[in-house]
């Protein structure tokens, strides 16, 4: 490291143009980063929301959803609408489902079926399957006239909802487009309209990141700044800070280009939080610069000197927090994964340019920071310490009291997993209609005929539909069965799947269209809508979820169907969720305590700093519980990886001062001595991470965001406390008539630290 220093200091020019450079094409390949806002998306392959959206894609030609609701418009006006979406594209065939196709059935001229030639050619399509022209008048009256299908797309005389079928990612571009070309030809018209389904999710989620992305940065920026200058001596060192870690979150994001693609959430998250996460990293370096200027009047030699000291400490550092972060990649929710390898990159990235950029910028504006020094006015923690010191029965007393009503409370914290963005308060009624159609349970079921495969369950099909539509908390039922009438359902249905006559049939003259019936039934499956007339987070809407898996199994066998639907990817997130979180504590306690092993050298020590944390975060998940607030499931989970890498350098700060006093004085005066040596830093510490995400956390509208950036926020402002207050008392009671390990007695007992020790005690007898 004393090479690579002087490295540093001797082309630190021709280093600033290279960063310069990496800064730029950093910049340039953000624009390029595929930033994913369908949070569903990461759930695990084998869980039924994703087996049955991949078999949808599969089968159905379908991968999302949207629902259009248009007040105010005539029939003639949807009917143009409708021509100029299917020719935007985005739409699978026959995707448009509307209240236009009902109505084509209500215009067809039977009379055509008249003519010899048309009627001979139907007859014969319709003979193989066993039916007739009377069937398919009665099929199409029963379509056409169904109250539930009418209601559902046109419940009124100034009201039609679509849904569109898409045969593109909800999150995709294409998808993105179609909405905005929608929602510009409704505003050209001047309509009052509302949006929904899994498209229109991903867009607010994303739009409400994306769009505040460059005002909660800032704000998170300023208040940062703030911080640093009041705890920092020059007006041009925060500044140093700033550009350093900028660069460093500017390469990070921008070498998420090599990633398919990044989460929303990681995209909002990871640059405050590695900002925030970071920044004792620069302050290290820049202290280690300070003592070593006072030794040499070279500022050069100062920094060649400081480099290599900040590095071990920083490095250790650094690594605990991206052990916590690996921890994230053990989760089955594979948001873990991504925002776990973006903050490891970044903590990284962070560690490089404080080591390469720091040193060079410092070097560039010494002249500017000695002119712009100014006094600063920082406690010296006595009070806290002496307190804790004293009063230490009295902190573990309680501390241990807390312990188990903290562990039972944070198990009892209400969940929230799929309100990613804030509900309007006062919807319209159209935004009401379109909310109530969105929330739906797609299901898809076997669709079997003699014909096909010697086995029918048309019977079952109707039986089905029977206890369904009788359900309480079953607002309506869209599918192929419930259009067709029973007697004929079975040669209707293998007509469909005969393409080849299906096609000869729509080209006999006879102007039937089958569209309304072919997005519903494809390789021998059918598809049902069910809208469902309760919360998918609530208890009935879970419940609803079991009993109607309960008919499916009686219906068509255990396991024989598919289901997706908000409610179903509540369930499936209410399953994994406990897992994930006991996991990702368990690997993210493995991981930090042999970090701790290594630095502190001390079974014991490891584990009373680890347990500190961990009750951190017991306290942070209670409070939720006593003041009745909801955690998302995902700030829930990622809070025990983010908690405990990101606070426990505070523990670590505090517990090396306290060996190396240890040494050399009573168990109470080695914690006394390091507690107003290091509260500084911690403050400092805590203040910064604490300032940057409860900033954040205020002003976005996005729930994932603001949730996870408010616990860390809280988090390390309790990590911060116990580690003053809880951790020192532990330190003494546990370790103060022990004897440390030989290696620490070897460390601890050097003449340096001695000679350090005489100096003091000489000063203060003086």
């Amino acid at each position: 490291m004393k090479r690579f220093a002087k490295f540093v200091v001797k082309y630190r020019l021709i280093l600033l143009g290279v960063m310069l450079l990496l800064t730029i094409a950093s910049l340039f390949a953000m624009t390029y980063v595929n930033v994913n806002s369908d949070i569903l998306s990461y759930l695990p392959e084998d869980v039924d929301m994703t087996t049955g959206m991949n078999f949808m894609k599969e089968n159905f030609d379908m991968q999302g959803d949207a629902i259009i609701g248009v007040q105010g418009a005539t029939y003639e006006e949807m009917q143009e609408l409708v021509e100029k979406i299917e020719k935007k594209g985005g739409t699978k065939k026959g995707g448009i489902i509307w209240y236009g196709l009902l109505k084509s059935m209500q215009d067809i001229d039977w009379s055509m079926t008249e003519d010899p030639v048309i009627e001979g050619l139907i007859n014969a399509i319709l003979e193989k399957y066993d039916l007739t022209v009377a069937d398919l008048k009665e099929m199409t009256e029963q379509m056409s006239t169904n109250p539930d299908i009418v209601g559902m797309f046109h419940p009124d005389d100034e009201t039609y909802l679509l849904m569109l079928q898409l045969n593109v990612p909800s999150s995709s571009n294409e998808a993105m487009d179609l909405l905005s070309y929608i929602e510009d030809e409704l505003d050209a018209k001047g309509f009052e309209y509302a949006m929904g389904g899994s498209t229109q999710i991903t867009r607010e989620i994303f739009d409400s990141t994306i769009g505040e992305i460059g005002k909660y940065a800032f704000v998170a920026v300023f208040v940062m700044f703030i911080i640093l200058l009041l705890t920092t001596n020059s007006i041009i060192d925060p500044i140093v800070f700033m550009v350093t870690l900028g660069v460093s979150i500017v390469v990070n994001m921008g070498t998420n280009l090599i990633l398919p693609s990044v989460s929303v959430v990681t995209y909002a998250a990871s640059s405050i939080l590695q900002l925030a996460l970071s920044m004792d990293y620069a302050i290290f370096l820049m202290h280690s610069f300070a003592e070593e200027q006072k030794k040499t009047l070279d500022d050069n030699l100062a920094m060649e000197r400081a480099i290599p000291k900040t590095f071990s400490t920083i490095s250790a550092s650094a690594l605990t927090t991206v052990g916590g972060f690996l921890a994230l990649f053990a989760m089955r929710f594979k948001i873990g994964e991504d925002l776990g390898i973006v903050l490891a990159k970044g903590v990284a990235l962070s560690l490089v340019t404080v080591i390469l950029l720091q040193p060079c910028l410092t070097l560039l504006t010494k002249k500017i920071a000695r002119k712009t020094q100014h006094r600063i006015i920082v406690p010296k923690f006595k009070n806290i310490a002496s307190h804790a010191v004293t009063h230490r029965k009295t902190i573990v007393t309680i501390a241990l009291v807390l312990l188990i009503p903290v562990i039972i409370m944070q198990n009892m914290v209400e969940l929230t997993y799929i309100k990613f963005v804030e509900e309007d308060p006062n919807p319209t009624a159209i935004a009401e209609k379109v909310d109530a159609l969105s929330n739906s349970l797609v299901i898809i079921v076997p669709a079997k005929t003699e014909e096909i495969d010697g086995e029918s369950n048309v019977k079952d099909q109707y039986e089905f539909l029977e206890k369904i539509k009788a359900r309480d908390d079953v607002n309506a039922v869209m599918g192929l069965f419930s259009m067709l009438p029973e007697e004929s359902a079975e040669g209707i249905v293998d007509l469909v799947n005969d393409e080849e006559m299906a096609k000869l049939m729509q080209n006999s003259g006879f102007n039937l269209d089958l569209s309304m019936i072919t997005g519903f039934l494809n390789n021998g499956y059918t598809m049902y809508s069910v809208m469902l007339d309760a919360d998918p987070e609530s208890e009935e809407g879970l419940k609803a979820l079991k009993e109607i898996r309960a008919i499916l199994d009686d219906e068509f066998g255990q396991g024989d169907y598919y289901i997706t639907g908000m409610t179903q990817a509540v369930s499936d997130l209410q399953d994994i969720t406990p897992t994930d979180f006991m996991v990702v504590s368990i690997v993210s306690v493995a991981i930090i305590f042999v970090i701790l092993l290594f630095t502190l050298r001390s079974i014991k020590m490891s584990t009373i700093v680890v347990l500190v944390i961990e009750f951190g975060i017991f306290v942070n998940l209670s409070i939720s519980y006593i003041f009745g607030q909801s955690v998302n499931f995902m700030a829930y989970i990622i809070l025990s990886s983010i908690q405990l890498g990101a606070t426990v350098d505070y523990a670590i700060l505090y517990t090396v001062k306290y060996q190396n006093y240890l040494g050399l004085r009573s168990a109470r005066e080695a914690a006394y001595t390091a507690l107003t040596e290091s509260g500084v830093s911690i403050m400092t510490s805590v203040a910064i991470l604490a300032g940057c995400c409860l900033s954040v956390s205020l002003i976005t509208t996005n729930i994932i965001v603001s949730e996870i950036t408010l616990m860390i926020a809280r988090g390390s402002i309790i990590s911060g406390i116990l580690v003053m207050l809880l951790l020192p008392a532990l330190l003494i009671i546990c370790t103060g008539n022990q004897k440390l390990e030989k290696r620490s007695i070897r460390r601890l007992q050097n003449k340096s630290l001695k000679k350090d020790y005489s100096k003091k005690v000489e000063q203060k007898q003086s």
